[in-house]
């Protein structure tokens, strides 16, 4: 998987999620993994799937809605981790899909970061450092690797859709 608007190991990790070979409980469990518990560790709320992590978990619902408002687009839920990656999941997302699908990309990529920061530091992020997050990281590396896009911080805060003729 490639876009090249993001360092390659935010496509490496898209690739892993679309192949369900992150390493979430469900799936160290087995591999014969003892752990205490099967429950997702960001919200406890149901056994830790890939797609759960990603897709139907609380904190990235509320991550996934975040961006989308960001964007001044209404939020539905994925029907399936492709669809979530895919850069077509905005309603108008053709006339932009890579820059779309770039912050799509650092959305799991920060999701996976998160949970990962509660499971090894005990550290939880709230939905607004989550999307500052992604709004410093997408600004920050599309603009660094887009030959015809720079990107001014606070237009991209203000309306990231502005930009859109330019991905």
């Amino acid at each position: 998987m490639c876009n090249n608007l993001l360092p390659h190991k935010i496509g490496i990790l898209i690739w892993r999620i679309l192949l369900m070979r992150i390493p979430v409980r469900s799936e160290l469990d087995k591999r014969g993994i003892d752990l205490n518990s099967l429950r997702c560790p960001v919200c406890d709320g149901d056994i830790e799937t890939v797609e759960h992590i990603f897709l139907r978990c609380s904190v990235a619902i509320d991550i996934w809605d975040r961006v989308f408002r960001w964007w001044n687009k209404s939020f539905m839920a994925f029907a399936n981790l492709e669809t979530a990656f895919s850069g077509k999941s905005n309603a108008y997302a053709s006339s932009f899909s890579k820059l779309w699908q770039a912050v799509e990309w650092i959305c799991g990529y920060t999701i996976w970061k998160n949970r990962n920061a509660i499971v090894f530091r005990n550290l939880k992020g709230t939905g607004p450092m989550l999307l500052n997050e992604i709004q410093i990281k997408s600004c920050e590396w599309i603009s660094k690797r887009s030959n015809k896009l720079k990107i001014d911080w606070n237009q991209w805060l203000v309306n990231p859709c502005s930009f859109a003729d330019h991905g």
